[in-house]
């Protein structure tokens, strides 16, 4: 029992310093090259979520934007 438990605690250990050195690397990472990575693979209706996010934090910036009940249509319509 006490080896089992050595083991697993030895296990854990390793882990953890893996997660910490991808985590260290990851830190040095522009955060829009991580964006992007994460966008891989992502579907349409998730990749135009983070569309409307980027606009909604450039909001201050943008003196009008008009989306047309068609354009609006579909991009909610799924398929």
């Amino acid at each position: 029992m006490d080896q089992a438990a050595a083991n697993a605690r030895t296990e854990a250990d390793a882990r953890a310093y893996a997660l910490a050195a991808v985590m260290e690397v990851l830190a040095k990472v522009e955060p829009r090259v991580l964006e992007a990575v994460a966008s891989t693979g992502m579907g349409p209706e998730q990749l135009i979520a983070r569309a409307f996010q980027g606009l909604a934090e450039r909001a201050d910036k943008i003196g009008e934007l008009n989306i047309s009940p068609d354009l609006l249509g579909r991009l909610l319509r799924k398929g």
